[in-house]
């Protein structure tokens, strides 16, 4: 078998084992990439390593993964990139090994990268969300879809992914809840929409989708494009709509991402249960949304003081010894 076919069966061997577990198709095609990256390394690799490269998934040593590591450790990409690259690798060889396609795992002693403990950036304050939220005009059709998106984005911080797949079926007006359904891992979930994200998303099904789908009734996606024939929204549209109106307000760009930090900081910051902001997110790890209340310190802080029995305590007694 040629060079590229010879791994290709392994790749997408291992893609459809993701597949059937129910991984994202963001998912799959993050891994397919990084596969793709590896197998051109081991295509480029120099005659005094093997003439043309390895071209079998057995051939590939704890070294040759040593060497793969150092020539991404060279490239210009975050070690988050690198972490993401090196891990989707070990997975990879951890699916060869129990199936049985390879007799050691090269990876076995890897070490990844130690992540940089980052936190969110570029979180809007709340007067920079009203300015942005102030963008779309509500007296045209586009403007009150755009204006429920960005209502929705800031209400409950769903995923890109997740505001794209929504259908007519997932929102409750009147109760003021939606439902997202396979978000990240593979779980639904059901989040609560602000009054002011109900009220949008109601005028937007009654004024404009309602007309936008009169000749598809079929059409089950709750977004759809104001350009006929008004057919569903993707991702990128929905994407591109959200940076552009950052831009109109702040003369940035705000993406989705930033929208979904936005509304956990601002909940953090307004004494939420940190638990609350781990469901409402859809994180699997309480650890993942923690990093929130190191980013809203200061709001932590006056809350717990004006809140915790021993903080209060502490202040009254201090004033009473004055």
């Amino acid at each position: 078998m040629k060079f590229a076919d010879s791994l290709e069966v392994h790749r997408q061997a291992f893609i459809e084992s993701l597949r059937v577990r129910n991984f994202s198709p963001a998912t799959l095609k993050s891994r397919g990439q990084s596969l793709d990256a590896f197998f051109r390394f081991l295509s480029s690799l120099p005659p005094t390593s093997g003439g043309r490269g390895v071209d079998d998934v057995r051939e590939v040593a704890p070294e040759t993964i040593r060497d793969y590591q150092i020539f991404l450790s060279r490239q210009p990409w975050t070690t988050h990139t690198v972490h993401a690259k090196l891990m989707a690798l070990r997975q990879f060889f951890r699916h060869l090994e129990k199936t049985d396609a390879v007799l050691v795992n090269p990876c076995c002693k890897m070490v990844l990268p130690k992540l940089e403990d980052r936190l969110p950036r570029n979180i809007l304050t709340p007067a920079e969300a009203r300015r942005v939220l102030n963008q779309p005009d509500t007296q045209t059709r586009k403007g009150i879809r755009d204006k429920a998106i960005l209502e929705i984005f800031y209400s409950n911080g769903i995923r890109l992914e997740e505001m794209s797949k929504l259908t007519v079926h997932d929102v409750d007006v009147r109760n003021g809840f939606l439902r997202v359904n396979q978000g990240k891992f593979a779980k639904d979930r059901v989040v609560p929409m602000g009054r002011k994200a109900s009220q949008y998303v109601e005028e937007y099904l009654k004024k404009v989708r309602l007309e936008w789908s009169k000749e598809n009734k079929d059409e089950r996606a709750l977004w759809l494009s104001s350009i006929l024939p008004h057919g569903p929204m993707g991702k990128m549209a929905v994407s591109v709509m959200v940076r552009q109106y950052g831009k109109q307000a702040l003369g940035r760009s705000v993406s989705a991402h930033v929208w979904r930090h936005t509304c956990a900081t601002h909940l953090v910051a307004g004494g939420s249960n940190i638990a609350y902001v781990q469901r409402l997110l859809g994180h699997r790890s309480l650890e993942t949304t923690q990093i929130y209340t190191r980013v809203a310190i200061p709001e932590v802080k006056e809350t717990f003081m004006r809140a915790h029995p021993r903080a209060r305590v502490r202040r009254s007694t201090f004033e009473v010894r004055r």
